[in-house]
Formats: structure tokens, C-alpha cells, sequence
């Protein structure tokens, strides 16, 4: 349950700093049609793919990583997760939903992300 807690943590920083990477802020006023259309070509800067988060309330920038499906033993083989079914990179990022993953020394935890 704690190295869940401490993954969760670690993916929530990750996340900010991947979206603060390489990509200009927005400039427009958030909710406004520009503000939509800076965030998509900001995305498509960073390669990547401008889609409807979970539950299609908001959108979201999914990147696919350099390594996405090629095989792994623990996360620090991967850009992102190593997915502990199919012993993969995950195929994206952010990984929403929950996945069991391996981390350091190719323990087995569970992370979700809604």
C-alpha cells in the first residue's frame, strides 16, 4: 500500500513536470477557444496527441514514449511504467486508470490514475 502511495505521489509530480516541459504556457484565458488551441499545438510540439481525458469532461496531451512496448523488468527501464502483465513499456503517457506495474528490483505494485 505504501510504495502505491509513494508511485501515485511520484506520477502526479511527473505529470507537472512533463506538461511544463518544452511547452510555453498558454496565454489566453483559460476556458476560451484560443486558450483550447494553444494547448493542442503546445501538445503537438512535444509529439504529442491532443485527446478527450476519462470522462471526456477536459482535455488532455497523451505522449507516446520513445520506448512504448518494448520489454522491461522495472520502471527504470521505461520513459514511463513498465506494465507488469506484459513485462512492456506502457504504450503512454499519462496511463490513466489502474495498472500493475514493476518498479525498482522488479516488485510488483498497483497504480491508478483517474
Amino acid at each position: 500500500m505504501r510504495i502505491t502511495t509513494y508511485l501515485l505521489a511520484g506520477v502526479l509530480v511527473l505529470g507537472a513536470c512533463m506538461l511544463s516541459s518544452k511547452a510555453p504556457e498558454p496565454t489566453a484565458p483559460p476556458g476560451t477557444a484560443e486558450f483550447l488551441e494553444q494547448q493542442r499545438a503546445n501538445c503537438a510540439a512535444r509529439g504529442g496527441t491532443f485527446s478527450n481525458a476519462p470522462g471526456d469532461a477536459s482535455k488532455i496531451c497523451l505522449i507516446t514514449p520513445k520506448d512504448a512496448n518494448q520489454a522491461c523488468r522495472q520502471e527504470s527501464d521505461c520513459e514511463g511504467y513498465c506494465l507488469a502483465r506484459s513485462q512492456t513499456c506502457a504504450p503512454v503517457t499519462p496511463l490513466f486508470g489502474c495498472h500493475e506495474v514493476l518498479v525498482s528490483g522488479g516488485r510488483r505494485a498497483t497504480v491508478c490514475l483517474d
